[in-house]
């Protein structure tokens, strides 16, 4: 192995020759390069060249600070030691003071090499101390310049919950800067509600369970109140003391009111099913009753008739027998014609929403006493099946709501296009209702009537709204792309 690259500044040969046999009997086999003077020693030094400089302090027109000068200037931490015939101490401390790493006289040669092999030590471990650093700062400005560029928020704490670190982003969050957080607990810019939940997380951090999510309310730099989803991890010392815990936090606002309109859709869903179970089953009912009171009586009525004209002989009984008959079938058959109806018109299929619209609105207003309006403008003879059957299922149970309910005088059914959208819109001059406190019913299951609508207008992929206030009548408008069939 090469020992030592050495560069020797030395006037004197015989001196020089007696610094280098000090360093081999010192056990160094270095590899030495010898310079008379100034210009010798900068053509020759070069901080990656040498591994350690030797120089006399007095020489002709230069001195060893000279040259001391000139190494530090290029490299700070590269071995100099001072070997001088005679050394006052004031220019001892003046070289060390310099950046000498140490000073040998000439007399004593025998701490040359040893002298060298400190240095070369001290030279080593500095170098390695000074990578390290380099290395840390390196891997700190990577850190930061990391966390700086995340849109998470980051924030770092003691487990007193005093803030150590924040990242831009937290700081925009929240419309603070780092000086109005770091050193601060960070319960300070929080809700009160929310302390006892970050105590109670914080405290559960073990080493065995470092880390735990949690979602919570906070105000950002607005003043509005948000949803942040954090995720923090406990900082372990040696001895499994909590030293830090880390936190980096998301905004969740807009997933959990999705969340929430998710799961009250769902329950409104299942709210529906039940009660479409009910109404299912309420309307078996209903038309068994149908087929069976009066639809039944009227085909007994019909055939009792029929068995006694079989056996009548007296004219007069007959004719009357016979009218009997037909005003029973005119009955019978007008029954089942408005339970067709009432199951689906077949105009809707034969004549187009319009006509079925009208026919319904003329019809349920005869039966609920009210003076009918309709309003037909420029719509397409023949649009998507699934428009069609939503229009016509609002307005039946928009028109069914106001005869059973409204107490109206009046019905206003109008099917207009506006811009690139069909709307249907029902309107009557009843008593009206509060539309927040139906929703409610609604949503609870109480009421089917508006759940039906809104979920049959959202299958068509249209909108529906519903205006009403008490003693000033209704009005509900349904909405669709318009998509012609």
């Amino acid at each position: 192995m090469t020992g030592p690259r050495v560069l020797l500044l030395e006037d004197s040969p015989a001196d020089a020759e007696l610094a280098l046999a000090a360093l081999a009997d010192g056990g160094l086999d270095c590899v030495a390069d010898t310079a008379g003077g100034r210009e010798a020693f900068e053509r020759q030094f070069a901080p990656d060249r040498y591994d350690i400089v030797l120089a006399d302090y007095s020489l002709p027109g230069y001195t060893g600070l000279d040259a001391l000068a000139t190494v530090r200037a290029a490299d700070p931490l590269l071995p100099f030691i001072l070997v001088s015939g005679a050394l006052g101490e004031e220019r001892a401390v003046e070289a060390l003071r310099a950046g000498a790493n140490d000073f040998v006289l000439k007399e004593n040669l025998g701490r040359l090499a040893p002298a060298v092999v400190r240095a070369l030590e001290e030279c080593r471990q500095r170098r390695a101390h000074q990578a390290t650093q380099t290395a840390l700062e390196l891997s700190e400005r990577r850190f930061r310049a990391i966390v700086e560029d995340q849109t998470e928020l980051i924030l770092r704490m003691l487990p007193d919950l005093t803030v150590t670190f924040v990242n831009g982003a937290y700081c925009r969050y929240f419309g603070r800067t780092p000086a109005q957080l770091l050193g601060k607990s960070v319960l300070e810019h929080m809700l009160p509600e929310e302390h006892v939940n970050a105590r109670r997380f914080l405290a559960g951090i073990t080493p065995a369970t470092p880390a735990f999510e949690r979602d919570s309310r906070v105000k950002d730099g607005t003043g509005a109140e948000r949803w942040m989803h954090w995720a923090s991890r406990g900082l372990f010392d040696a001895r499994g003391t909590l030293a830090e815990i880390q936190s980096v936090g998301r905004d969740v606002t807009e997933l959990k009111r999705a969340m929430d309109e998710l799961g009250a859709a769902r329950e409104r869903l299942q709210q529906l099913s039940r009660r479409l179970l009910e109404v299912q089953e309420a309307e078996r009912s209903h038309l068994a009753r149908e087929l069976h009171d009066d639809i039944g009586q009227s085909l007994t009525a019909l055939k009792l008739n029929l068995e006694a004209l079989a056996r009548g002989r007296d004219g007069a009984a007959l004719e009357a027998r016979i009218g009997e008959a037909l005003e029973t079938t005119r009955h019978t058959l007008e029954r089942v014609r408005q339970l067709s109806l009432n199951l689906r018109p077949l105009q809707l299929d034969d004549l187009g929403l319009a006509a079925a619209l009208r026919s319904h609105l003329d019809r349920q207003a005869v039966l609920g006493h009210l003076a009918p309006h309709f309003d037909l403008q420029e719509v397409p003879p023949k649009l998507d099946a699934d428009i069609e059957t939503a229009c016509f299922r609002v307005a039946q149970e928009a028109i069914n709501n106001i005869v059973r309910h409204a107490g109206a005088a009046n019905v206003w059914l109008r099917l207009f296009v506006a811009g690139e959208r069909l709307a249907l819109s029902v309107r009557d001059d009843g008593k009206g209702f509060e539309v927040g406190a139906a929703q409610k019913r609604a949503a609870a299951g109480e009421s089917l009537g508006v759940v039906s609508m809104e979920e049959r207008v959202a299958l068509a992929g249209g909108s529906l709204q519903i205006h009403s206030t008490p003693g000033q009548g209704t009005v509900i408008v349904a909405s669709f792309a318009l998509r012609t069939g």
